[in-house]
């Protein structure tokens, strides 16, 4: 990752946080390891080649005013753009960072769903549910920033594995690899790991 694009992203969280979004979402993807440098107490240093930067949005329910994100992000350069067949949107910034907000998928689902707070659609993913089940909360640069804990990543990455491009199959097996390494480390994360695993049905 170089500077700017390191810059963009916590000029992007910094927005989000004067719009009160930040306690609704939750990193997912390759940025979660951008944030797991602030949590191991060891020397984890992620391996980050993407622009991609994927948001889970929490609960589609919360909150109940309007979040003028569009706005907001248009001011610090990015553009929205909406799929002309799925009416998804996402946000773009030279090529820096492409912002993109996720929902679960419960039930049947239709495969996207529209965020009333922030009035765009989203993509629904099956594949990110465990993910919401295991928050973790950080303090970083005087944010409060949540991604799921790192046993959970690891986990949620293998279990999706097969499903990716083969080039995302190695790039996910090496950051798999890199962050096994400190989750073994700590014995409270390698506890997670276990249990977490034997959650899985």
């Amino acid at each position: 990752m170089d500077k700017p694009q390191e810059q963009v992203f916590w000029e992007t969280i910094d927005v989000f946080d004067k719009q009160g979004l930040l306690p609704y979402i939750m990193i997912i993807g390759s940025w979660a390891e951008y944030i797991y440098s602030y949590y191991f107490k060891t020397e984890f240093s992620p391996n980050l080649r993407t622009r991609d930067l994927d948001f889970l949005y929490r609960n589609i329910n919360r909150p109940q005013n309007k979040i003028e994100i569009v706005s907001e992000l248009s001011k610090k350069g990015f553009v929205y753009k909406e799929d002309t067949l799925t009416g998804v949107g996402k946000f773009f910034k030279e090529n820096l960072l492409e912002i993109e907000f996720l929902t679960r998928s419960i039930g049947k689902g239709t495969g996207t769903a529209k965020i009333p707070s922030l009035g765009i659609t989203a993509e629904s993913l099956r594949t990110i549910n465990m993910l919401y089940d295991y928050p973790l909360e950080l303090d970083c640069k005087d944010y409060i920033v949540t991604v799921p804990e790192p046993a959970a990543y690891v986990l949620q990455k293998l279990y999706t594995n097969h499903t990716r491009t083969e080039i995302k199959k190695e790039k996910d097996l090496r950051a798999v690899r890199e962050l096994l390494k400190h989750i073994k480390l700590s014995p409270n994360d390698n506890t997670r790991l276990e249990i977490i695993f034997n959650n899985l049905h």
